[in-house]
């Protein structure tokens, strides 16, 4: 099966894979060879690459879209950040700083939306990079 991982500013990851998970809206989900064809939207989350006989490829991903047909697998990633690229003290700095200014905003507002969303980002990616045990 192929994949093909693509964010605004490029491909990520281009390949045969055994197998990729995938942050639906609905809840995460696997596509392996033969899969059903379907059209989804993803959510903030965890994307794992799975490739036979090598590690897991991990990516943190900020929403998007995936398309699934005869055995070709596309996503389409908002932004997308392999675990190896994630500095986690420096996500942990943004985390407290975000946590503060939300507590500054007003509710309700698209500056409050913002923050919360890419608060949400920051603690995706701080998850992805600790690895498989959080």
């Amino acid at each position: 099966m192929k994949a093909h991982v693509l964010t605004p500013v490029g491909p990520i990851f281009e390949g045969e894979v055994e197998g990729i998970q995938l942050p639906g809206i609905e809840g995460g989900f696997e596509v392996r060879k033969d899969h059903s064809p379907l059209v989804s939207i993803l959510d903030i989350g965890k994307l794992v690459v799975k490739i036979a006989d090598k590690p897991d490829q991990d990516y943190a991903i900020s929403g998007g879209f995936t398309e699934i047909k005869d055995n070709n697998v596309i996503v389409m990633a908002e932004e997308a950040v392999s675990s190896d690229n994630i500095d986690a003290s420096s996500e942990l700095k943004k985390q407290k700083e975000l946590e503060a200014e939300i507590k500054k905003l007003k509710i309700f507002t698209d500056e409050h939306k913002r923050a919360k969303r890419e608060l949400r980002v920051v603690k995706n990616r701080i998850k992805v990079a600790k690895g498989p045990t959080s």
